[in-house]
């Protein structure tokens, strides 16, 4: 695997260290990997935020198309 040097202040290489990883890399992945989770679940709770101002009206006609589309793919096959 390829690597490179970053420069971090000692603060923030402290603040890496005090998180006990095996490694900087593990910790910095555990970091990123928890950051794309929460970036995901917020991007779930807008969507769900959303949808609950959606008109039935719309709703309606966002599921009909839905089942335009389901119907065109069950002739396929």
């Amino acid at each position: 695997m390829d690597s490179t040097t970053i420069k971090l202040s000692v603060h923030t290489r402290d603040r890496l260290k005090s998180y006990g990883g095996d490694t900087y890399e593990a910790t910095v992945v555990e970091a990123l990997d928890a950051l794309d989770a929460q970036r995901f679940w917020s991007q779930v709770d807008a969507a769900l935020q959303q949808r609950d101002h959606v008109s039935s009206e719309q709703r309606e006609r966002a599921q009909r198309a839905e089942a335009e589309v389901d119907a065109a793919f069950d002739g396929i096959g």
